[in-house]
């Protein structure tokens, strides 16, 4: 499967925050299906010495309809939901995106509702400067 565009912008970003990038992609085996979710990561927590599993879903919102994007985008978002309950994979899912999208798109009313009320994680980044910008949970 291709990656997307700006998937090793995403990578490098969660990398200098401190994650290890555990696989890429992660590949979920489930009800007759094998899906690649973009990325595991881990990050270890000294003091506690315990450490956050997440797996990430980047996505560049570059076709001409944003909203077409958004629904291909939460499709694979339930889909990865499911299969990761459904074999007791316990770890956060994040949608990763670009920061101007995130504020040219994501802040407009219907959208905003929906990431809210269905609880999708996001990863707001910065492609250009590979930084992570916010984490929403």
């Amino acid at each position: 499967m291709a990656k997307d565009i700006i998937h090793y912008s995403c990578r490098e970003a969660l990398e200098k925050e401190g994650w290890i990038i555990t696989d890429d992609p992660f590949a979920l085996k489930t009800g007759g299906f094998r899906m690649e979710i973009d990325l595991a990561a881990e990050q270890v927590f000294e003091a506690e010495k315990e450490s956050e599993k997440i797996l990430i879903e980047v996505k560049s919102f570059i076709s001409k309809s944003k909203l077409n994007d958004f629904y291909e985008a939460k499709g694979q978002y339930d889909m990865y939901k499911r299969g990761l309950k459904r074999e007791g994979i316990e770890r956060k899912l994040y949608l990763a995106i670009e920061e101007d999208v995130y504020y040219s798109f994501f802040q407009k009313t219907l959208i905003a509702e929906t990431i809210r009320e269905e609880k999708i994680y996001l990863i707001v980044f910065n492609s250009i400067s590979k930084t992570i910008i916010e984490w929403i949970h």
